[in-house]
């Protein structure tokens, strides 16, 4: 099992409110979390990285609780393992894309200039977006965007990866393309992947639950846990 959530909940005041969020997710798996509210999504996958504060219950990845106090160094090091695809945001606007997508291996990973620009080059194919590796962030459109967000989402060959919501506005080219990187290097990593979306599912989808503020529930059913 590469995560396990427990009773988790998040409290925001009126503008976000979790409660009652249990699951779990395997090797190779491709969990598809739906619901009806982005923000909702986003603050989910937020909270299973440690990002968030007001929070109860536990987040069980490597074996340790991510929402548990810990020396800086080891959060880090759980987190290179954990990709995060951000659907809005979560470049670095000083950098161009290139430079965005090989800050992963900068910044967790040990790799000389020439690995981390071949893992670059890569990733970018398999993204579609080697047009855009010398572009600068605010020269992308937001699907652009999201793309990068999923290239650096990729270079570690994380254990876990994050998906929010990126393929809402994709044309069906875009949403091939995300759906064949996933795959390319699931396929290398046996990686789990837990994707946040309103409407679009991934081909490789094994499993669907729907999210609401009061819990988890099947698609259709939103009395069942």
């Amino acid at each position: 099992m590469i995560l396990e959530v427990k009773n988790l909940g998040l409290d925001r005041g009126e503008e976000v409110h979790l409660r009652n969020i249990s699951f779990s997710l395997e090797p190779c798996e491709c969990l598809v979390i739906r619901t009806p509210i982005l923000l909702l999504g986003t603050a989910l996958l937020e909270t299973l990285m440690g990002l968030e504060e007001k929070v109860s219950g536990e987040v069980l990845f490597g074996g340790e609780n991510m929402l548990d106090d810990m020396p800086s160094h080891r959060r880090l090091s759980l987190r290179r393992d954990i990709g995060y695809a951000h659907r809005v945001g979560g470049l670095v606007s000083l950098l161009n894309v290139r430079e965005n997508i090989a800050l992963p291996l900068c910044y967790h990973a040990k790799v000389t200039r020439g690995q981390a620009a071949f893992a670059t080059d890569e990733v970018a194919e398999a993204t579609g977006i080697r047009e855009l590796l010398d572009r600068e962030v605010d020269e992308l459109d937001m699907v652009q965007m999201r793309l990068v967000n999923l290239a650096r989402a990729l270079i570690n060959r994380p254990r876990l990866l994050l998906v929010d919501a990126i393929l809402e506005g994709m044309k069906d080219e875009q949403r091939e393309r995300v759906s064949s990187a996933i795959g390319y290097f699931r396929g290398e990593c046996d990686f789990g992947v837990l994707m946040t979306t309103r409407t679009r599912d991934l081909p490789q989808t094994t499993r669907v639950l729907e999210l609401r503020p009061d819990g988890l529930c099947a698609p259709g059913n939103l009395n069942d846990a």
